[in-house]
């Protein structure tokens, strides 16, 4: 199908360029006429559509453009995310009065009859508040482990699923704290090339970590 009329029928109607307020893509990160290929411009070629307006054409591009704000995000949390687990299960390991089994068991089982804190045991010659208030910060601090790791396992996953290997090479590079430059040169490619292949891996990133939201609507 002729690109200018793709532009004109899909481009100029998608929340990427702002419903045509801009001709810059801000999916694919760059001018909409050096893109190359479109998700979209599939969708509408296969099925044809007639031109419609506004934005009922794209019901899932707006999730799409907050994926990959959310993808990138993710990336440039990684080792973050990393140290903090390192760093909370150390404080676990240091506090055994709590245990995580003991902890997951009050999360199922709920608070008693008597609120949180009488399920809790009371330390010898401390205040229970003092008790609740340990209690109940370790209880954070397990729940922020499992959501750091849920977090760092399924971008590991989607970085291992990448097709491309430069687009690998740049998310692996990232993963391992290299900066872009670095990066560049391990590639030896130019700065901007780089740039370039990681727009597109931050995308492929978000289809593959973030399909199905993107296809049911992100949540707020």
């Amino acid at each position: 199908m002729n690109k200018q009329l793709l532009l004109e029928e899909v481009c100029e109607k998608c929340p990427g360029t702002g419903w045509g307020r801009t001709t810059r893509c801000q999916i694919h990160g760059e001018h909409i006429g050096k893109v190359q290929g479109c998700h979209q411009w599939e969708e509408y070629e296969a099925s044809q559509m007639k031109s419609q307006t506004g934005q009922a054409l794209f019901p899932d591009l707006e999730p799409a453009l907050e994926a990959v704000q959310r993808a990138d995000q993710d990336l440039r949390d990684y080792r973050w995310m990393i140290e903090s687990i390192a760093s909370l299960k150390s404080r676990e390991e240091e506090d055994k009065q709590y245990p995580r089994e003991w902890l997951e068991d009050m999360i199922k089982g709920g608070t008693s009859q008597y609120g949180i804190e009488a399920s809790l045991p009371k330390a010898q010659g401390v205040h229970s508040d003092v008790t609740f208030r340990e209690a109940r910060k370790l209880l954070r601090n397990w729940e922020r482990i499992k959501r750091y790791e849920c977090k760092v396992k399924k971008l590991e996953a989607a970085v291992a699923a990448l097709q491309d290997e430069r687009e690998r090479a740049v998310a692996e590079g990232m993963l391992d704290g290299m900066k872009m430059y670095e990066i560049a040169q391990q590639l030896r490619v130019s700065r901007q090339t780089v740039d370039t292949i990681r727009r597109a891996m931050v995308r492929n990133l978000a289809w593959n970590m973030y399909e199905d939201e993107m296809r049911e609507g992100l949540p707020a």
